[in-house]
């Protein structure tokens, strides 16, 4: 049984508005709840009640009925006092809270912009490069494999990227608003420059190549070492260690004290190349100097999206020179292997080097 229903009907049939159905509803209810928990003949004797209108019960007799009555009613419900507000007190309230209401919306408009809470990410798959101009006017060539992250909101207040892999930035100068690339090791500021960063997390190092300008370059496992690079100056960071393994088919071995924390070297600069070695991907050309096939193999994997297994450990430590740009994954090993002492094997791909 619902007891609501009951109290539904009662006060249907007290303010006339019961059908015949719910009256008789409400008296089978009634008969089968008998002991007083519902005095419907003291509810309608008060609210029929009036002093020009005499009952077989007196005024005194309903108000202690209904008194009685009001033991039995729920006590969980909370109630809340309302009291009345005179109309000038009420405008005054209202004015003060709109005020208050302003103050905070404008604090907000000023330290929180929703937009950022919002990213804009551009990704550069495996085998191909890809190149975006950033609101501000920044050109961006993402290399393979490789993404980039920035806020909606850039160029407004803030000039941040947030790097994986290897671009090269042309930097529109900005004294107001320094251009910030974050990557897993190093950070870069820079103002107005043109420059090459290669951070990809499974490489046994990171590399930030000054074409143009200058960018001041801070580690980021070691925030009191910084450095500025000056036009054709390059250094070379080692990554903190990672384990043996491979992602998105980029093999990773495990840095050791042998490479140093950090390496500050002149960039490869070519009489017939119009940009240095560092930055001649933008021109789908793989280039290396004086580089391990260990080293090399891992940029090969982004190149022309392949994966290479060494099954002969000291063919990672052979070094070559060169570079590749029309050739065939099997063209570019076979110029490998005509410089190096071992022996490669080729299944859809999958590249395995043994002796």
């Amino acid at each position: 049984m619902d007891a609501n229903r009951i109290w539904v009907l009662i006060g249907k049939k007290i303010a006339g508005n019961a059908t015949a159905d719910e009256i008789t509803e409400l008296n089978n209810l009634l008969e089968e709840h008998v002991g007083g928990e519902y005095p419907l003949r003291e509810l309608e004797e008060m609210w029929l009640f009036d002093k020009n209108q005499p009952t077989d019960k007196t005024p005194d007799e309903i108000k202690q009925k209904w008194k009685n009555f009001k033991t039995k009613l729920p006590s969980k419900t909370p109630i809340i006092q309302i009291k009345k507000i005179r109309p000038l007190i009420w405008l005054a309230a209202c004015l003060i809270a709109a005020f208050f209401i302003l103050i905070i919306k404008l604090s907000i408009d000023k330290f929180y912009n929703p937009d950022d809470l919002l990213t804009g990410v551009v990704q550069a798959p495996v085998g191909s490069s890809s190149k975006l101009i950033l609101p501000d006017g920044t050109k961006v060539w993402l290399n393979a494999n490789s993404k980039l992250t920035y806020k909606k909101q850039f160029g407004q207040r803030f000039r941040q990227v947030y790097l994986s892999g290897e671009a090269f930035f042309d930097v529109v100068k900005d004294a107001k608003h320094p251009f910030i690339v974050n990557t897993s090791s190093l950070r870069l500021r820079v103002l107005g420059t043109a420059f090459n960063v290669r951070a990809f997390e499974t490489d046994k190092t990171s590399e930030a190549a000054l074409v143009r300008g200058s960018i001041e370059v801070t580690l980021v496992d070691h925030p009191d070492k910084k450095l500025t690079l000056k036009p054709s100056e390059k250094i070379v960071v080692r990554n903190p260690d990672v384990k043996k393994g491979s992602f998105l088919g980029i093999n990773a071995t495990t840095t050791t004290s042998q490479t140093p924390l950090i390496t500050l070297t002149n960039i490869h600069y070519s009489a017939s190349e119009a940009l240095p070695q560092e930055a001649q991907w933008i021109e789908k050309k793989l280039a290396f100097t004086s580089e391990s096939f260990d080293d090399i193999a891992g940029r090969m994997e982004r190149y022309y999206n392949v994966k290479i297994d060494f099954q002969d450990e000291d063919a990672k430590n052979i070094i070559f020179s060169g570079s590749f740009k029309n050739e065939s994954i099997d063209q570019a090993m076979k110029a490998l292997q005509a410089s190096g002492n071992f022996h490669y094997k080729i299944e859809d791909n999958n590249i395995t080097i043994t002796k």
